[in-house]
């Protein structure tokens, strides 16, 4: 925003081109840096309480608005709903998921608490400004909820895939987002692209938890099989690792450096090359006492292997299980009301983050022992 000849509220001089202007992240309004550090604080602390944001005068009067605008800086984009400093050209803030633009804003019950400026003594906003809760795009009747696209001054900046009321391969633009609860934003226009054209992203959630992120997510066949089948992995890799592999590679290198030294002097830093270790294993090992020295490696690689399955299907996953769970659900109530059907599905989808770290924490225990009791 170009705040030449504009007024600073502090010193009253009109802003020039050159000078150095902060902004406040709550209500807009800019200063001279100088200003801004003498005074300690925004010095529009009403509009703070009442969620307006600053306007520039007009003449002698001083217009505000209810529904404030992002501030946007030569480098970046301070959303209006948290004060978070996103990147130039966001469009949906990367702190709290509110559009940065336009009238549409897409908070399903409570907001986030704004950035507090250090010096405010202001206390109205730790009581008044509820908790965020997360983004749904259909909870109200505006354009945007209908069509699930968003423009700004003509331009479309977002698209869903579907609206609220659209009938998406049996099921309601809403009972997706029902479904899914948290996170809509991100799942929804995976969903109408993995539908439309079988094309979906890879998952760094689901690649880096694996069963964790499953269990968050609800489905909980596909976590307990996971965790169960990656520390079964860990265990045996553990077992082999210990009383197999390393012995046989131990003896593999004193027999490789006993025979060099005889024939040459190394010291006994010197190690064996691969090469050095592969004709060894021809020449001393059955193929079963080969294979348990790759066992590891293999192992190993079959982890990494099942870490990718995870990150590429994921969201494919997801929404398969989305949409069998909410079929299911209309299927065995078809007398529930709307708002009835809602709560279950509702209830079925969403997230459960206790279970999550539960399950993690019980993966990490048995990983322990399992190592302690080996080693």
């Amino acid at each position: 925003m170009n705040y030449t000849g504009i007024n600073c509220p502090v010193c009253s001089e009109p802003f020039k081109e050159d000078d150095d202007i902060v902004v406040c992240p709550k209500c807009g309004a800019p200063y001279h840096r100088g200003c801004y550090a003498e005074s300690g604080k925004c010095i529009f602390p009403d509009l703070h309480k009442e969620k307006k944001s600053w306007i520039s005068e007009t003449g002698n009067d001083k217009t505000e608005q209810s529904d404030p605008e992002s501030v946007v800086t030569d480098d970046a984009v301070i959303c209006r709903s948290c004060g978070h400093k996103n990147p130039k050209d966001t469009v949906v803030c990367e702190e709290c998921g509110d559009f940065l633009f336009g009238s549409v804003h897409i908070l399903r019950g409570k907001r986030k608490k704004p950035v507090q400026d250090d010096n405010d003594n202001d206390q109205n906003n730790d009581d008044s400004e509820p908790e965020y809760m997360g983004g749904d795009p259909f909870a109200d009747n505006s354009e945007f909820s209908k069509t699930g696209r968003l423009y700004v001054d003509g331009v479309k900046v977002f698209d869903i895939g579907f609206g609220k009321d659209e009938d998406f391969d049996g099921i309601k633009g809403h009972e997706f987002s029902e479904y899914v609860g948290s996170n809509c934003l991100y799942y929804l226009p995976l969903f109408s692209s993995i539908f439309r054209r079988n094309k979906s992203r890879f998952h760094f959630a689901a690649f880096l938890f694996g069963g964790s992120w499953y269990f968050y997510r609800k489905q909980y066949l596909k976590g307990s099989l996971l965790m169960a089948g990656t520390t079964v992995l860990y265990a045996i890799n553990e077992v082999v690792t210990k009383f197999f592999a390393n012995p046989m590679w131990e003896k593999a290198a004193d027999d490789i450096k006993n025979g060099v030294m005889t024939t040459d002097s190394l010291t006994s830093s010197w190690m064996p090359s691969w090469d050095m270790y592969w004709n060894w294993m021809v020449d001393h090992c059955s193929a079963w006492e080969g294979f348990l020295m790759l066992l590891p490696y293999i192992l190993s690689l079959i982890s990494w292997v099942i870490m990718f399955i995870c990150g590429f299907n994921a969201n494919k996953g997801y929404y398969n299980t989305a949409r069998k769970s909410i079929k299911k659900i209309k299927e065995e109530n078809p007398d529930k009301s709307k708002d009835e059907t809602a709560r279950l599905i509702s209830a079925k989808g969403g997230t459960s983050m206790g279970l999550a770290w539960m399950m993690t924490a019980i993966q990490a225990i048995v990983i322990f022992t399992v190592t302690m009791i080996i080693r």
